[in-house]
C-alpha cells in the first residue's frame, strides 16, 4: 500500500451523501468526486491518528466464557473485571454467542406488573430465562475482523446500537473486542 491512501466504500458513500443529488457523470464530475473522496479519506485517517483498521484499536486479549458458565458466574466476571459483555465460546474457542449486562439484568425482569400487551411487543426482546449463559445468550452476533476498516464498526454501532463488537479471525475465534470507548478515544 505504501503512502497511497486507501479508499473504502464508506468514503465514497460519505461523499455521495454530501453531494445529495443524482448526476450524470462527466469527466469533470468524476474529478470532483475523486477529489472529495480523497479529502474524505484524509479526514478519516486524521480522525483516528493514522489508524484505519479495527485491529489497530481493538482491545485484546478478551475475557470470554462458555455456554456452561452460570448466570451468577457471568455476573461475577462482569463486576470483577469491570466489563460490560462476555463473548461466549465453544471448546474450540469459536464464537457461539454473547451475553451482556442487559441480558443478565433481564433475568430479574420477566414481565413487569401492569405492562400492557403493547408494552411487551415494543420491547426490543423478551427476556430469556435460564441458569447458564448458553440459555440466555444472544446467538446471532455481529462481528468484525482485525483487517476491517474502523468505519465498519462505527456503522454497526450506529445502525444497531451495539456497545461492543467481537473481533474474530478467519476461523471465527475471538481475537479482540472493539467498544465505543475504543473509537471515542480518538476523537479530538
Amino acid at each position: 500500500m505504501g503512502n497511497r491512501p486507501s479508499v473504502i466504500l464508506e468514503d465514497v458513500e460519505a461523499v455521495l451523501q454530501q453531494t445529495g443529488k443524482m448526476m450524470d457523470i462527466t469527466p469533470e464530475d468524476l474529478l470532483t468526486i475523486i477529489g472529495l473522496t480523497l479529502d474524505q479519506v484524509e479526514k478519516r485517517q486524521s480522525t483516528f491518528e493514522g489508524k484505519q483498521w479495527i485491529g489497530e484499536i481493538m482491545t485484546a486479549p478478551v475475557i470470554t466464557c462458555t455456554p456452561d458458565t452460570t448466570v451468577e458466574e457471568a455476573a461475577h466476571i462482569l463486576l470483577e473485571k469491570n466489563i460490560h459483555c462476555l463473548p461466549v465460546v465453544d471448546p474450540g474457542d469459536e464464537l457461539v454467542g454473547i451475553v451482556t449486562e442487559s441480558d443478565l439484568i433481564l433475568q430479574f425482569a420477566a414481565v413487569p406488573t401492569g405492562s400492557s400487551l403493547l408494552d411487551l411487543i415494543m420491547r426490543k426482546r423478551l427476556p430469556k430465562t435460564g441458569h447458564t449463559v448458553g440459555e440466555i445468550m444472544v446467538k446471532k452476533v455481529a462481528t468484525v475482523h482485525p483487517g476491517d476498516p474502523i468505519q465498519k464498526a462505527i456503522q454497526l454501532i450506529i445502525r444497531h446500537g451495539y456497545g461492543r463488537i467481537p473481533v474474530v479471525d478467519g476461523d471465527n475465534r475471538v481475537v479482540g473486542i472493539v467498544a465505543r470507548k475504543d473509537i471515542l478515544h480518538f476523537l479530538k
